[in-house]
């Protein structure tokens, strides 16, 4: 995550940015951090385009940035706690990037795949058929037995 940043101040966004603003937020700041085209030092671009590119991810998945609002959330009760102690600690919920993310094949995979299994069963067909027209014998015992 983004040291002693907060994502949204990063990218320069409200909380309640939608994908599009987040993404022409990542795509400007990007060209101006990135080493390859600014004139800032070497180091010091790469350190911010990478906290940029860190603060996009995060924020770009839906999951990632629930999580993570769940927790400015609760720096932000801590920091009222102290003034209000009646507020209970909120913890928040724990993902995994793993978790969740299969996603039905598409049309064009399905199709490949079914090209795939044709193709690999043609294959079979034809050297079956070859070596039958040839006279060959299917108990083919291998060289290395011998």
């Amino acid at each position: 995550m983004v040291p002693s940043s907060n994502c949204y101040e990063l990218l320069g966004v409200s909380t309640s940015a939608n994908n599009a603003e987040l993404r022409k937020a990542f795509r400007k700041l990007s060209k101006q951090l990135h080493p390859d085209t600014t004139s800032m030092p070497s180091d010091e671009a790469t350190r911010k385009f990478q906290n940029v590119c860190e603060a996009y991810d995060l924020l770009s998945d839906p999951v990632l940035r629930a999580n993570y609002d769940l927790f400015i959330e609760k720096e932000n009760n801590l920091i009222t706690q102290k003034k209000e102690p009646y507020l209970k600690d909120i913890q928040p919920v724990q993902f995994s990037k793993s978790i969740g993310v299969r996603r039905p094949l598409s049309g064009g995979e399905l199709f490949s795949l079914l090209l795939l299994s044709i193709s690999i069963f043609l294959s079979l067909a034809l050297g079956v058929f070859i070596a039958f027209l040839r006279g060959g014998n299917l108990n083919f015992t291998p060289s290395w037995l011998m």
